[in-house]
This record gives C-alpha cells, sequence and structure tokens, in this order.
C-alpha cells in the first residue's frame, strides 16, 4: 500500500488510568485506507481503550498515536481545522447505546452532530433522511430513543455516526446483546460500509462473528500487549495463540472412565 493510504500510527502507546490501572503496554501497528480490522481479546484486555484512544476520547500516557501524520493530542484536536476534519472522518460507536443517545427523538439524534459542525439545515436534513433510510429506520424518525428496544437503538447509534460520513467507524462489541437477526443485519451492514469504502475496526471476543467482520486481527493479551496481528484465517487456526490470550479455554468432559478435553471460546461478556 501507498503511503497516502496509511491513516493511523501506533508506536509504542500505553495507556494508565488515573487510579493507576494499566490498560495498554507499548503496543504498536498501523492501520491503511478501507482495512477491515478486529480488535480481540477477553475482557478487560484494553480492546475499549485501545478505542477511545483512535478516537482521540483518551491521550495515551506513553508512545504516540497519529492520524494522517498529526500527532493525536488534546492540543491538536483542539485545533480548529484539525479537530474538525477529525471529528468528521471517524466514527466511534459506543458498546452501550444508551450512553450515546440524548435526544428527544431519533431524528434530533441523528441531527445532532452535523449540526454540531455547523452544516447547513438543508445539508443537515438530506443527511439524516439518507441515514435513515440507508439503515430502514425513518419509521422511527419522531420515536423517543429511551422508548426503542435495544436493536433499535444500536441502529439509531450507528445513524448518528453515520450521519457524518466517516472514512472510519470504530464499533466496541457491536454484537453483544443483540440476537440472530440483528447480528445478521450487523454483518450486512457493515460489510456494505466496507464495499463504499468505510475503514473499520471493531473490538470484540466473539470468535464466531470474526470471519464477518473483519480480514486483519489485532490481539491483545490479558497483560494489555499486543501480542499478535495477522490475518483472521491464520488467527482462527492458531489455537495456542487463542488460549494464550485467554479466548479459548480447555474444559474437561467424563464419559464414563474416559475424560476428553475439548475447547470452548470465551462469550460472556463484561465491560472494560
Amino acid at each position: 500500500m501507498q503511503a497516502k493510504d496509511l491513516l493511523y500510527e501506533c508506536d509504542s502507546v500505553s495507556f494508565v488510568y488515573p487510579d493507576g490501572t494499566p490498560a495498554l503496554k507499548e503496543v504498536s501497528f498501523r492501520v491503511w485506507r478501507e482495512e477491515r480490522i478486529a480488535i480481540l481479546g477477553v475482557n478487560g484486555s484494553g480492546k475499549s481503550t485501545l478505542l477511545r484512544l483512535l478516537d482521540g476520547l483518551l491521550e495515551p500516557t506513553g508512545g504516540e498515536i497519529r492520524f494522517l501524520g498529526t500527532p493525536l493530542t488534546e492540543r491538536n484536536l483542539q485545533d480548529a481545522v484539525f479537530g474538525r476534519k477529525f471529528r468528521q472522518r471517524v466514527g466511534f460507536v459506543f458498546q452501550d447505546a444508551d450512553a450515546q443517545l440524548f435526544n428527544a427523538t431519533v431524528w434530533d439524534e441523528v441531527a445532532f452532530a452535523p449540526r454540531q459542525l455547523g452544516m447547513s439545515e438543508s445539508e443537515v436534513q438530506r443527511r439524516v433522511t439518507d441515514t435513515l433510510n440507508l439503515l430502514g429506520i425513518a419509521h422511527l424518525a419522531e420515536r423517543a430513543p429511551f422508548r426503542l428496544s435495544g436493536g433499535e437503538k444500536r441502529k439509531v447509534a450507528i445513524a448518528c455516526v453515520l450521519s457524518m460520513n466517516p472514512e472510519v467507524l470504530l464499533m466496541d462489541e457491536p454484537v453483544a446483546g443483540l440476537d440472530p437477526r440483528m447480528q445478521n443485519w450487523l454483518v450486512n451492514t457493515l460489510r456494505l460500509l466496507h464495499e463504499a469504502g468505510k475503514t473499520l475496526l471493531i473490538a470484540t471476543h466473539n470468535l464466531h462473528v470474526l470471519p464477518e467482520f473483519a480480514e486483519r486481527v489485532l490481539i491483545l493479551s490479558e497483560k494489555h500487549q499486543l501480542i499478535a496481528d495477522l490475518s483472521v484465517n491464520d488467527a482462527l487456526a492458531n489455537e495456542s495463540l487463542l488460549i494464550e490470550a485467554g479466548l479459548l479455554h480447555e474444559h474437561p468432559h467424563a464419559h464414563g472412565d474416559i475424560v476428553h478435553t475439548h475447547l470452548h471460546a470465551h462469550e460472556h461478556h463484561h465491560e472494560e
């Protein structure tokens, strides 16, 4: 890939929370335009923290993150030109949709970000209409978000980000709590977005949906370190690596006097 296609550069990125809790330790990788990347790890490995760093909501306590060559620092994000362009180019769908929704109606939710960036009302109207239609939720426009189902809230949260037409979409555990029908909808939506040229970075610990979401995998260990950067197929074929990361565990089953050991994926879910 050419240098012009390089979006993110993460060099020895570390993060420690104010109470001393470590979240990431010297993590380094690159993200290229139009990649589909899964950030894989058990709960507490640092996936959510890494997404917040990539979205500029947190600043590394060590190392550096650059977006299109510019360091993602609080000072640079407060710069009117860079800050505006970054917020237009990068969208973040939170793990908990309720944390993202606060307006009186779905229409106002989806219109909020474009209005904050000073777009004309005609442009806001166009973006909201197009986004609601794209996701098949135009019928929810006048509904109050807090009265929606969990799946509907997830769709609205995604719509809020897509109304900005970002180049990069960051998603934190997007399938958590979704029934199979909603999971299929999400997989199909992300496929269409990628075909439209979006770059996707998706944090998950769900191995079953991994091939649907990504082509490349970054694996974080329980010690908050990046232990692998490889293709999805290579990751899923490497049982010892997945066991090391805590994503698979051996579970013994007794059949009479014979004990068999089987591998199981960790699919339970807690917030980081």
